[in-house]
């Protein structure tokens, strides 16, 4: 299988910072990803955290890391690491003071035609802090903030050239060669307030 890319998005900024969005891309027409795919790869990274900031809180950052690993699809182990050009911050646009929970906000799910092991293969990434003005006064999404997300994730999904997003289906075991990466062919973006346990998914 060819190799896969994996792009580290960090947050910083709030307490229970730092935290990490992490996405696996793939040039279907190339063997072995180049600094020019990873360089597109955190561009568009760039642009979905862009695409939502609208709603993260003003003290939150996201910075898309440039230093973009190259995985072996099936193991997991790391073949190389491409150092794409650097790039700012994304910081967050909501009203300055605004009030927020450091670990509610929502989460996109991206899903793909393949299955492995009898189940569908999918991914989500947590949107963690949003402020406030992301929410409904019984807790669940403002309309216009769906729409700021599904606009979001639509042209991460989208792109013009390659790389591909996809999900990563990790080995199901230590020393397992199994893992898969499936191309995202869809999302959704549920209408209820989401909390993340861990910083790290």
């Amino acid at each position: 299988m060819a190799p896969i890319i994996r792009i580290k998005a960090r947050w910083q900024g709030f307490q229970g910072a730092p935290g990490y969005t992490i996405f696996h891309m793939r040039d279907f027409a190339a063997t072995n990803p180049t600094v020019a795919e990873a360089d597109a790869a955190i561009t568009r990274v760039k642009a979905f955290f862009t695409g939502v900031a609208p709603y993260l809180p003003a003290v939150v950052q996201v910075q898309v890391e440039n230093d973009v690993e190259v995985i072996e699809e099936t193991t997991g182990v790391l073949l190389n690491i491409l150092s794409a050009a650097s790039t700012s911050a994304v910081t967050g646009g909501a009203a300055s003071g605004s009030p927020y929970a450091a670990p509610v906000g929502a989460v996109v799910t991206w899903r793909t035609n393949v299955v492995r092991n009898g189940r569908r293969i999918r991914g989500r990434s947590f949107l963690v802090p949003l402020s406030s003005t992301a929410f409904e006064n019984n807790g669940t999404l403002v309309s216009t903030a769906i729409t700021v997300i599904n606009n979001a994730a639509t042209a991460l999904i989208n792109p013009a050239g390659a790389p591909d997003l996809g999900v990563w289906a990790r080995p199901t075991a230590p020393l397992a060669a199994d893992g898969l990466w499936a191309a995202v062919s869809s999302y959704t973006v549920p209408d209820i307030g989401v909390v993340l346990r861990s910083r790290r998914d």
